[in-house]
């Protein structure tokens, strides 16, 4: 989630002071100012199809709290998720926890349906630079309760790396296993164009797409623009927004 995140493969679970963090791993919630973002991607160019997402962060002298909401889908489908995580830090390892409210509904016969689920992340910093990240989603197996059916909602395990390069370079890779899928792989690069001006690219496997993209940065404000292309269904361009406060 994020038009950042997403120009660099989605490959974020080590990326540090991401502000869609809670949709990724929550040890990386933003802790060094509030800020709330804002995000939409119409994917393979479809109106039905469309991501629509928001996310904040407010640091506290016990930790950073954080929420998250997101919608997919048109009036014949449509998935709606609420987030509300919390994240802290002791040396260099963070960690963090999120709880979310998943719901689905869908045209009859099959009707709607919610699952609570939790995930939980860890990241720590090897050296200079150098972060290791892991994170686990739905630890608890939660599934829809469908009138037709039950579903369960997606469980995967993911462990990244990122690198800093004297803030003008960030590499980023990443090996995700979801429970029902076979291992998938991805990378991302961010340098520094000009000052405040970022470009980045990646790419994933299962499935295989590429991206790229540009973010602006300012004092109190974030644009960034992505586009991504599937192998098969073709580009999805998207943009996001972040305010600092």
């Amino acid at each position: 989630m994020g038009a950042d995140g997403l120009a660099m493969g989605q490959a974020t679970t080590a990326l540090q002071d991401n502000n869609w963090a809670i949709f990724s791993n929550p040890a990386t919630i933003t802790s060094n100012k509030k800020s709330v973002s804002f995000f939409s991607l119409r994917n393979y160019g479809f109106t039905e199809l469309t991501d629509i997402a928001a996310t904040g962060s407010i640091p506290t002298s016990i930790g950073t709290a954080a929420f998250g909401f997101h919608r997919y889908g048109g009036d014949l489908f449509n998935e709606t998720r609420i987030r509300f995580g919390y994240a802290n830090s002791w040396n260099n390892l963070k960690f963090g926890a999120v709880l979310n409210y998943n719901h689905i509904s869908q045209a009859s016969p099959y009707g709607s349906g919610g699952a609570l689920g939790m995930d939980v992340g860890i990241t720590t910093m090897l050296t200079r630079g150098l972060w290791l990240g892991a994170k686990a989603t739905n630890l608890n197996q939660p599934s829809y309760d469908f009138a037709a059916n039950e579903e369960s909602l997606s469980r995967e395990l993911a462990i990244g790396l990122s690198y800093n390069l004297d803030e003008n370079a960030l590499f980023l890779f990443d090996i995700v296993k979801d429970v029902r899928f076979p291992v998938a792989y991805r990378g991302g690069i961010e340098v520094k164009v000009v000052e405040n001006l970022k470009g980045r690219v990646g790419v994933t496997t299962e499935p295989n797409t590429y991206s790229f993209g540009v973010g602006y940065e300012a004092t109190l404000w974030e644009a960034n623009l992505v586009f991504q292309r599937h192998e098969t269904l073709g580009f999805s361009p998207g943009i996001g927004l972040n305010f600092f406060f």
